[in-house]
C-alpha cells in the first residue's frame, strides 16, 4: 500500500485505497478521510480507536465548497491535537490531494505553496486542474488561538 507522508511534522498522509488496515496501525493513524465511492473494506470498529469520515466526492468538478471546507478544518484541528491523519481515494491523486492540501491550507501554508509541496511528494498529485486551480487561488488560512 503506497502512504505517503506530506508534511513535516509527520501527521499527514494520502494514499490509494486502504488494502492493508496493518500499514495503517503500523504508522500510528487514527482519523482516515475516505473520498472514494465505496466504504473499504475492514474498517476497524473497535471503540475510541479510529476516526472514519466518508465524504465520497467525483474526480471532477469542486464538491459542496463549505462541506469541504469544514473536513479540511476538521482534518487540520485533529492533526493539531496530535492525531494522525490519512485522506484517501481511489487512486491518491486528485481528491485525496485535494483534502490533504485544503488541511496544509487551513494550518498555514498558501495553495501556491501547497501544490508545489504535494507535487513534489507524490508524483502525478493534482493533475485534475480544477482541483489544483482552486487549491492555488486560496491565501493561506490563521487559525483561531
Amino acid at each position: 500500500m503506497d502512504v505517503v507522508l506530506v508534511n513535516e511534522s509527520g501527521n499527514l498522509f494520502l494514499s490509494p485505497d486502504i488494502d492493508d488496515w496493518e500499514t495503517i496501525a503500523a504508522l500510528d493513524i487514527t482519523v482516515i478521510i475516505d473520498l472514494d465511492g465505496d466504504l473499504d473494506i475492514g474498517i476497524p470498529t473497535l471503540p475510541n480507536r479510529m476516526l472514519y469520515l466518508y465524504f465520497p466526492m467525483y474526480d471532477e468538478d469542486l464538491p459542496d465548497l463549505p462541506k469541504l471546507h469544514a473536513v479540511a478544518q476538521l482534518g487540520a484541528t485533529l492533526i493539531e491535537q496530535g492525531h494522525k491523519v490519512l485522506c484517501h481515494c481511489l487512486m491518491g491523486f486528485n481528491r485525496s490531494a485535494l483534502v490533504a492540501g485544503l488541511i496544509l491550507v487551513h494550518l498555514g501554508m498558501s495553495g501556491e505553496e501547497v501544490v508545489t509541496h504535494l507535487q513534489s511528494k507524490r508524483a502525478g498529485a493534482l493533475y485534475n486542474e480544477t482541483f489544483a486551480r482552486y487549491l492555488q487561488s486560496l491565501p493561506a488560512m490563521t487559525r483561531a488561538a
